[in-house]
């Protein structure tokens, strides 16, 4: 039998922190548009436990991933890799290092100690929820909403710039997951889409879980349970409403989340965890007057978990050579003297800084040689009939929509943004046709590996690699679970 908790903790920075998500922004946080949250799933199928746990931030970087995966895993008793840390993206949460601002002791000291506070807080959500654990049953299905839009557009000159694509490739499902009591009334409810939450703005310096919140509302008002959404594939897809050009965007970021939160919530009601469609049934001596009646479970379905993360090497193109990277360097902070001596504003100033912390970095890489790689996982989590893929990157829709093509599972959910974030996962197609090039600027973020101080870009099709191990690996825990259970043979609108 499933036994399943939820429970949430806010997790809001303090004002006048420095924020994540924008080259353009200026300022810190002065505000308060919605409190950061984080939500967490335990589900216990009496041999193992897995947890999925969402939080309201743009990412985690690999250590602090790992000082919250530790952290609860330590209070469920279970090992790190059990633990499903996906994060909404939000572009209106704190950043966790000076990323794109001057060097600062007490932002650093700020940083520091929200990181602290954090996987402290995290800790005690980890309690609660144990505490909530109580039987459950889990269904799930899926449904389409039209909320996002490809945003890799080609300009005049030819250019790939950060726009509107309408003919590109858009991954609309909306997946939901119905966390219920035995007696079918909601525990709580998971649901998952890929679109940048970009909907607040640059100009807001509000603290915001964007469209989230009011998605997550629609439903919690008319569930009366708790909601957690699961960030997707959102790596080239931004909002239709655009992103916020004002300093109070509320209104865009309240409609695309009704937008979702009500999808969510028409597809839950479509979900049954405690009956089935039973056969057609006539009233007496009515010949022609029937119905369907709906009957209890012919057994108990299939809850059990599997959880498996395999490590996964990203290929990097080559490194320059050291006097190339020293050169870049050199020019990286000879472009941001200049513009403080000519008292540019502080959006330059902050796309300028960006580039020394990467020069930073790639200077750092050629003088030590170091391996062209990155390391990262791929992480599955089975629940009967659904299984759950996740990586740490900022995946494409296509890349999703490739995964979900490839998995022998009927319920299948692939997202990034997922136990940390090591860089933007574009499909080979993405790159430039003349390759991608340390010495040139691009205009679209995907292709900003420096935003991430990565030394290079990806190699092309690394997004493609990652699409064929996540298919291998689901498809060898396919393997292993048998012959299926009585409800994977069952048309999911029974």
């Amino acid at each position: 039998m499933l036994r399943a908790g939820i429970g949430r903790g806010i997790i809001t920075p303090p004002l006048g922190m420095t924020m994540a998500g924008y080259a353009g922004r200026e300022g810190v946080a002065k505000d308060i548009d919605e409190d950061l949250t984080a939500t967490a799933l335990l589900l216990d199928d009496g041999s193992q436990r897995a947890a999925i746990v969402s939080l309201d931030l743009a990412f985690t970087p690999g250590s602090l991933t790992a000082d919250i995966r530790g952290a609860l895993g330590s209070v469920w008793r279970i090992p790190p890799s059990h633990i499903l840390l996906n994060c909404s993206h939000t572009h209106s949460g704190p950043t966790f290092d000076a990323f794109q601002y001057d060097d600062d002791p007490q932002q650093d000291q700020m940083r520091s100690n929200y990181a602290r506070q954090l996987v402290e807080k995290m800790a005690g959500l980890g309690t609660e929820v144990e505490l909530a654990l109580k039987p459950a049953r889990v269904g799930t299905a899926t449904g389409e909403a039209r909320i996002g839009i490809h945003r890799r557009e080609v300009d005049g000159t030819g250019d790939v710039i950060l726009g509107e694509n309408p003919s590109g490739p858009v991954d609309h499902e909306v997946r939901v997951i119905r966390i219920d009591d035995l007696s079918g009334r909601p525990m709580g409810v998971v649901f998952s889409h890929g679109c940048h939450t970009v909907t607040m703005g640059p100009k807001s310096l509000c603290w915001s879980p964007d469209y989230v919140g009011p998605a997550r509302r629609v439903l919690e008002s008319n569930l009366r349970c708790l909601s957690m959404f699961l960030q997707a594939n959102a790596g080239d897809i931004n909002p239709i409403t655009g992103i916020g050009a004002a300093e109070d965007n509320t209104n865009e970021k309240n409609r695309l989340g009704w937008m979702l939160g009500g999808e969510a919530l028409k597809v839950h009601s479509t979900i049954y965890t405690e009956s089935i469609r039973g056969p057609r049934t006539f009233f007496g001596t009515l010949a022609k007057a029937s119905i369907y009646p709906r009957l209890p479970l012919p057994e108990e379905p299939d809850s059990s978990l599997v959880v498996k993360e395999i490590p996964c090497k990203l290929q990097l193109q080559a490194l320059p050579s050291l006097e190339v990277a020293r050169q870049l360097d050199t020019q990286c902070r000879a472009d941001v003297a200049a513009l403080r001596k000519e008292g540019a504003s502080e959006a330059r100033l902050n796309v300028a800084r960006r580039y020394v912390h990467w020069s930073t970095a790639l200077l750092d890489a050629a003088t030590q040689q170091r391996e062209p790689f990155l390391d990262s996982t791929i992480q599955v989590l089975r629940i009967g009939d659904l299984v759950l893929a996740a990586f740490p990157g900022e995946t494409f829709s296509t890349l999703g929509m490739e995964v979900k093509r490839g998995s022998p599972f009927k319920n299948t959910l692939f997202m990034g943004y997922s136990n940390g974030c090591v860089c933007y996962i574009p499909t080979r197609d993405a790159f430039p046709s003349e390759g991608w090039s340390v010495l040139k600027r691009y205009h679209v973020p995907d292709m900003l590996f420096p935003a991430y101080k990565v030394p290079t870009s990806l190699h092309p099709g690394t997004g493609e690699m990652i699409v064929d191990k996540t298919v291998e690996l689901l498809k060898e825990i396919y393997e292993q679970r048998g012959a299926g259970s009585w409800q994977s043979r069952l048309k999911s609108a029974s």
